[in-house]
């Protein structure tokens, strides 16, 4: 079997990986690019295979950065079946309709520019037509239950802790056994259960998002949420959170419900302000049998997802209403990297009060408007227009869905045994990928490799 590391090497987006056999060809992966329209139109559009000649998509979980350029291959002539959960089958049918409209919403507004500059038009990567056509093709399988993407080829989901549906992926062929973690999740976070550890692994493929940086204590993220909410009400605040419609919308949910119950919230609304993420909302409540015990014991008496002064706001005149409205109040709004959607237009409105905040709390990609304000910009570009950054910028590292330096090295050192051979370290900006080899290889007997885009290895 050969693989070829493709996209997410070196960098954290765009995962696709390609697995080569006598017996056909199958993908791991099929992720949006995400970066400057430039680069990620020029990265997208091309692979470096012909899509025709793939026998099947295994798909590790719903994330764009690894499921949202299916379509496009759909487009361009793969006609096979899509492997994954039911849970990710139902969250990236959400989420590749979304991302189709909101591709044919930029480039209408594009080319109305373009053609004001004499200059021609351009296509979208996919349009709704290729999602609806890419739907059709998702095979739900059930963890720990086998398929063969392809002859001779045995594969096997299992856990990965990650989001609702997210899945590690066990390849066995010719007597090997190759893991794929997808993205690792954490141990003890709320909602879905711990990663599942797989042993005698002869090849680990594994994420390294974070292979540098140790997360905060989860645990002190209430705690921490509890003290913005109270400088808040002090201040009459509106909250902003750009918040991922999947997993990070659902989490800060149940922290705000705690924070509701024990009183914290009295007199400040909490909207959700994405259509997507209500969307989302109502999977999760589809799927208990992915929950870890203790959500699944809240959904048994009631819904995890809800409390009172929670609203959760579907039409576009419900969301303008927002930006007139007053503090103190707290709005979740996607996109999570402020790269579009919603909460574009709450930044706009709250930007430059420095009564108001802005809560970061996830991975914000090189190039996007939520780490420019991470990394503390003065004046920011939105729509083509400046603002000054004077609401206060706050990040919230603990929420992380990724596991962190420390969590890899746990899980490799666990994973590990006389038959693992090689260690491949994708997903991660090159910094973080070394900083996790440098940890691992203090131990001398264990090879660690960080491939660079189109390394193929034989295996």
């Amino acid at each position: 079997m050969d693989i070829s590391f493709i996209g997410a090497t070196r960098t954290v987006t765009g995962s696709l990986h390609l697995f080569e056999h006598e017996n056909g060809k199958f993908i791991v992966e099929c992720g949006m690019y995400q970066g400057h329209r430039e680069e990620a139109e020029r990265i997208n559009q091309t692979f470096p295979f012909k899509p025709k000649d793939i026998n099947a998509v295994v798909l590790s979980h719903a994330h764009i950065d690894h499921s949202g350029n299916l379509p496009n291959l759909m487009k361009r002539g793969f006609n096979g079946p899509i492997y994954c959960t039911s849970a990710t089958r139902d969250i990236a049918s959400l989420l590749l309709l979304d991302s189709a409209k909101i591709q044919e919403n930029d480039y209408a507004y594009l080319n109305k520019k373009r053609k004001e500059k004499g200059l021609p038009e351009k296509e979208p990567l996919y349009r709704v037509e290729d999602a609806e056509r890419t739907l059709k093709q998702f095979r739900p399988v059930a963890y720990k239950e086998s398929f063969a993407p392809i002859p001779g080829v045995e594969v096997t989901l299992y856990d990965a802790g990650h989001i609702l549906g997210s899945s590690i992926v066990l390849i066995e062929v010719d007597g090997k056994r190759i893991l794929f973690s997808g993205d690792l999740g954490r141990k003890n976070m709320p909602i879905i259960r711990d990663p599942v550890v797989l042993k005698d692994i002869d090849h680990l493929i594994i994420e390294s998002t974070y292979g540098g940086r140790t997360h905060k204590d989860f645990k002190g993220m209430t705690a921490e949420f509890r003290t913005l909410i109270e400088r808040g009400k002090k201040k009459e605040s509106k909250i902003i959170i750009p918040a991922f419609a999947v997993e990070r919308t659902q989490l800060l949910v149940t922290m705000l419900k705690d924070l509701y119950e024990e009183g914290t919230l009295k007199n400040v609304p909490v909207y959700v302000d994405s259509p997507l993420a209500a969307s989302v909302t109502d999977v999760f409540r589809k799927h208990p049998e992915c929950f870890d015990r203790e959500t699944y014991n809240i959904f048994s008496e009631g819904d995890p997802f809800d409390f009172p002064g929670l609203i959760y706001v579907r039409t576009s005149e419900e969301s303008k209403r927002l930006n007139a409205g007053k503090g103190p109040m707290i709005i979740m709004s996607a996109s999570g990297m402020c790269e579009g959607g919603r909460v574009t237009h709450h930044l706009i409105h709250s930007i430059e009060n420095d009564d108001n905040m802005i809560v970061m709390t996830g991975f914000q990609a090189r190039g996007t408007l939520g780490r420019a304000l991470l990394e503390h910009a003065k004046i920011i570009r939105i729509f083509h227009d400046e603002y000054r950054v004077r609401a206060k910028v706050f990040f919230m590292g603990g929420l992380s869905a990724h596991a962190d330096g420390d969590d890899l090295i746990e899980y490799i050192h666990n994973v590990r045994s006389e038959r693992l051979q090689q260690v491949y370290l994708v997903h991660g900006d090159i910094e973080e990928a070394t900083a996790l080899r440098d940890s691992l290889t203090h131990d001398n007997d264990l090879s660690v490799t960080i491939p660079q885009s189109m390394t193929t290895v034989s295996i």
